[in-house]
């Protein structure tokens, strides 16, 4: 797909009709290292808007320049940037509904279930929620793909393997309590520590999605992965809505436009990275990677999944749960 000529060509289309607009500067910050999908995607948003000619720029300040996830989101809040894309186990750190995503085994695939949810009723719903509690608006959802762990030389093929190794997880309950739930040691740390405290032994093992592993180098430390697929992550995509609307109509349209086209660029790239991935690594990194019975994961985390599908409600849950994958969403026919 020829997303940047398709969405370029509607520039021009744009520009054409656009008068005495007025200059925008609009901020992005994340996380994410180079040829990870959401920085490719932020790239590819700010290359487009750059050259929109309708006097907006933006500028983005990746892997991790504006802070952690936390701080980008605060850094939202308060106007100092514009935009960010994050975890949503950070998301639910402020919005608490937001986590009924990252429940263990939630999700049925990588790459369509979850747009079907996301791109629908359940997803404005929840981003409605996120509006009210903290006024920054979720104008996407992005993948971060299944995540599974990576040792440095014990496979995780069973809940049992997992008993007293130490995890570590990003500073939501649910992760932790989701990792008490398989007797693990779950350890909450920035994930820019995560490198460091597996080369030295602070803890034992990470999980992660595939993207995040190969480059992040994860696999240096720790060279053993094992495919748990224990959850699925968001990453939305959330934005001041002051800033957004010093856009003018021509502006906002255009943006709107190009974001639509960046998410399914981001979401494609995720979903076909997963094979090349995981070949890479074998190959090039030496990584011994591992099946693992996923359903005795499962099955060993139901006490944990009943406990969030009553905190966040059980109706709600089966929604989700019954939601087919094939429900239109916002890349459907692009």
């Amino acid at each position: 797909m020829n997303f940047k000529t398709s969405i370029l060509g509607a520039g021009l289309v744009a520009l054409s009709v656009t008068s005495a607009a007025q200059a925008v500067e609009l901020t992005a910050g994340h996380v994410n290292p180079p040829g990870e999908p959401a920085n490719v995607a932020f790239s590819m948003l700010a290359g487009i808007i750059n050259a929109s000619g309708l006097d907006m720029t933006m500028k983005v300040y990746p892997q991790g320049q504006i802070g952690g996830e936390k701080d980008a989101i605060e850094q939202v809040i308060q106007g100092s940037l514009t935009m960010t894309t994050v975890a949503n186990a950070h998301l639910g750190s402020f919005v608490p509904e937001a986590s009924v995503f990252d429940i263990p085994f939630m999700f049925r695939d990588a790459d369509k279930h979850p747009w079907a949810i996301a791109d629908g009723p359940i997803g404005q719903e929840i981003g409605a929620k996120v509006t009210k509690k903290i006024n920054i608006d979720v104008v996407s959802w992005w993948s971060a793909g299944m995540r599974h762990m990576f040792t440095k030389n014990k496979p995780i093929r069973t809940p049992d393997d997992i008993k007293g190794v130490k995890v570590r997880v990003m500073a939501n309950q649910l992760y932790i309590d989701l990792f008490n739930g398989l007797g693990a040691k779950p350890t909450p740390m920035p994930y820019g520590e995560l490198y460091q405290s597996l080369a030295t032994g602070l803890v034992d093992a990470g999980e992660n999605d595939q993207s995040g592993y190969r480059n992040m180098k994860f696999y240096e430390p720790a060279p053993t992965l094992s495919l748990t697929g224990h959850t699925f992550l968001y990453k939305p995509v959330l934005a001041n809505p002051g800033h957004l609307a010093k856009l003018n109509p021509d502006q906002r349209k255009f943006f709107d436009t190009a974001l639509t086209w960046a998410t399914c660029f981001q979401r494609h790239m995720f979903a076909n990275n997963f094979d090349s991935d995981i070949a890479w690594l074998k190959k090039n990194a030496g990584v011994k990677v591992y099946d693992a019975d996923r359903m005795a994961f499962q099955k060993a985390l139901q006490p944990v999944i009943d406990k969030y599908a009553e905190k966040y409600g059980k109706e709600l849950v089966k929604r989700i749960l019954d939601t087919p994958s094939d429900a239109p969403s916002r890349c459907t026919g692009l």
